[in-house]
């Protein structure tokens, strides 16, 4: 059974935009809580941080001010409980605040301080409980930080879809996850600002079922169904949640109710002209 991480100090009022406010986590939890378990997470610790950002980088997150640095510790600490509980064998998502895929070694952007993806992914690795993983990124924007952090690591696959269209857009991310090598879990960075009607305009909500779906079953492939999945983006506050609980449906091993047609083969992994 799928299980969620969550805190209520996500809800810290820190400002870095209108847009990243803590309505999007309000608004996800309370629409999953009655499905699956909570589980409260505890913060990273610095080494935890320092493990992919420099020291120079965490003093800066620091500079921000205690509610962001003690939010973003935390929002890190849920990334690794998640990734910890996946290793288990059960499917986590965190409904973690603030985002981080845009987040660098030694800087910050797009409302993300820490890489959470990454620091969790990097425990994992260190640790040695883990030889490869793969990330998997469907955010609207891209992942740009956890991208150049794991650009020379060969233990980490990051994979991302570009697409005009959704039949496209699902069709080529199945046609990656059909291509993965060996690995030993699946994280997502998971933003739903794809939504039709969120910045992104391209998926709708059974769409979002459907990611979860196919990644799951991945993961049941592929590592036995060690996977978990970070919030990122997703800014449609009035139906953020129902998006969220149709990925975490799809990623508890519920069948979709839709499926999309698939690319061939050789029509290739790459954006469409």
């Amino acid at each position: 059974m799928l299980k969620i991480v969550y805190h209520e100090d996500y809800l810290t009022d820190y400002f870095t935009s209108a847009a990243e406010s803590p309505l999007r986590v309000k608004a996800i939890h309370g629409r999953l809580q009655d499905h699956f378990l909570t589980v409260a997470p505890e913060a990273a610790s610095v080494e935890d941080i320092l493990r992919v950002h420099t020291r120079e980088h965490l003093e800066s997150v620091q500079r921000e001010g205690p509610e962001v640095y003690r939010t973003a510790l935390l929002s890190a600490g849920g990334a690794l409980g998640a990734a910890r509980m996946a290793m288990e064998g059960t499917p986590t998502f965190a409904v973690i605040r603030p985002p981080g895929h845009h987040a660098k070694r030694s800087s910050y952007s797009g409302f993300c301080f820490f890489n959470n993806i990454a620091v969790a992914v990097t425990s994992l690795l260190e640790a040695g409980s883990i030889r490869r993983a793969v990330i998997i990124d469907f955010d609207m924007h891209h992942g740009d930080g956890t991208e150049v952090i794991f650009r020379e690591n060969p233990a980490v696959d990051f994979i991302e879809v570009r697409a005009r269209s959704r039949e496209r857009y699902l069709g080529l991310l199945e046609l990656k996850l059909r291509w993965l090598g060996p690995t030993d879990i699946i994280a997502v960075s998971a933003g739903f600002d794809l939504y039709v009607r969120d910045w992104g305009g391209l998926l709708e909500t059974d769409d979002f079922h459907y990611l979860g779906y196919i990644i799951r079953q991945a993961a049941e492939n592929k590592t036995g169904c060690r996977c978990f999945a970070l919030l990122e983006g997703g800014y449609f506050v009035n139906d953020l949640g129902k998006n969220a609980l149709a990925f975490c449906l799809g990623l508890s091993g519920e069948p979709p109710s839709v499926t999309c047609g698939e690319p061939d083969d050789d029509a290739g992994i790459w954006p469409e002209p």
